[in-house]
């Protein structure tokens, strides 16, 4: 082993040090938290952020009413937080550092946005409502997990939630599942479109990353992302936005050449004409994309979901492993099937797409997994079930 290498897992634990004391220094420059009866607790790094921030801008919507505070377990993303939310943040990792906060700040209820293995550590403080929320609604395997039975109640998005999870797991418990729809609708139906560009339809590519395992493995990229983009790129009545998701290649070689080589397709393209508009997204919010879509590409994912509310043509990829457990799903009521197989063709399905719209099924669709949608309903639903459970 080189020295280089010798060093670099104590440069990497030195950094982490420095950002620990960073953030304490940060985050006690800061009003002590005031009596709080709710708590967000993320014990996940700066890659995973993406899971909890969807849900800062309804917790802030509440914090007159219900006042929170977050519990971060990781210093690095806690900096990156302090930044985007206006709720108070805390440093603490394990059970034995809420444990005093619990009692000290009054708190009645914690939250979780994942099932990130820190959070059953803290799930052993009693005396305090234990609620799961997850990051969207989906169809992926990590919806129906086993770990969900450790929560004393979980927040759903609707009756497809609750038959999905009772149908997947033995021995759960019904009355410990509770609608509330899905507050985040609110902000995709107000998002501030991105521009659209003039004589051209905007096709939104959103895949999900490779997944930890066999089991969520529902990228498209590695195996028709490139075909696809460089084939849409060729038409000129499109324009093309790229939304990867935070996590592509940190798990998949062949992934994060994909994701690369997509972007330099972009780029290139838009040497040759700014004027058509291509983009590849990064930003914090994905919903001013998705209301930019003309037709949309997803692989089985939150996003997928949310796009039903749209109401506009989309697809979702379907991986040829997992066509079976999946194709049963009521996804296909609102969403076409495509293919990730690297002969699909594409652009005659998404003009064909834009041509028929949304398909018939949509509106039950949203009924069946949202509830009664408007807009507002989503965070009105969840401040009364908390209300109801605290």
């Amino acid at each position: 082993m080189s020295l280089t290498q010798r060093l670099s897992p104590l440069a990497a634990r030195l950094a982490h040090i420095l950002a620990l004391r960073r953030a304490r220094n940060v985050l006690a420059a800061k009003e002590d938290v005031e009596q709080t009866i709710m708590a967000i607790y993320f014990g996940g790094p700066v890659g995973d952020l993406y899971q909890i921030k969807q849900w800062l801008p309804i917790f802030e919507q509440l914090q007159s009413e219900f006042p929170t505070v977050v519990f971060m377990k990781d210093a690095v993303a806690a900096l990156h937080l302090t930044k985007e939310s206006n709720l108070p943040i805390r440093m603490a990792g394990h059970a034995e550092a809420i444990e005093p906060l619990v009692h000290e700040l009054g708190l009645r209820a914690m939250f979780y946005v994942n099932n990130n293995l820190s959070n059953f550590s803290v799930l052993r403080i009693p005396h305090v409502t234990h609620i799961h929320l997850s990051h969207g609604e989906s169809e992926k395997a990590s919806m129906t997990s086993n770990q969900l039975k450790a929560y004393d109640y979980c927040f759903v998005a609707g009756q497809a939630s609750v038959e999905r999870i009772m149908s997947s797991l033995s021995l759960f418990d019904e009355s410990h599942l509770k609608m509330i729809g899905r507050p985040q609708l609110d902000l995709l139906m107000l998002a501030t479109p991105i521009q659209s560009i003039d004589g051209r339809k905007t096709v939104l590519y959103a895949p999900t990353w490779e997944g930890d395992r066999p089991a969520m493995a529902y990228s498209s990229i590695a195996v028709c992302g490139e075909s696809w983009i460089a084939d849409l790129l060729n038409d000129d009545s499109l324009r093309v936005i790229y939304r990867p998701h935070p996590k592509t290649g940190t798990r998949s070689t062949s992934t994060r050449k994909a994701d690369k080589n997509i972007r330099k397709l972009i780029e290139t393209a838009l040497k040759t004409d700014c004027s058509a508009g291509h983009m590849i997204d990064t930003g914090i919010d994905c919903n001013p994309a998705m209301a930019a879509a003309d037709v949309a590409i997803f692989d089985v994912s939150a996003m997928a979901m949310d796009a039903s509310v749209l109401k506009r043509p989309f697809f979702v990829t379907l991986p040829m492993t997992m066509a079976s457990p999946l194709l049963p799903s009521p996804l296909w009521d609102a969403a076409r099937p495509l293919e990730i197989d690297s002969n699909t063709p594409i652009k005659p399905r998404l003009h064909a797409a834009l041509t028929e719209g949304p398909l018939a099924g949509n509106d039950e669709f949203v009924l069946h997994h949202f509830g009664e949608f408007a807009v507002g309903s989503g965070v009105a639903r969840f401040r009364t079930m908390i209300s109801t459970l605290i």
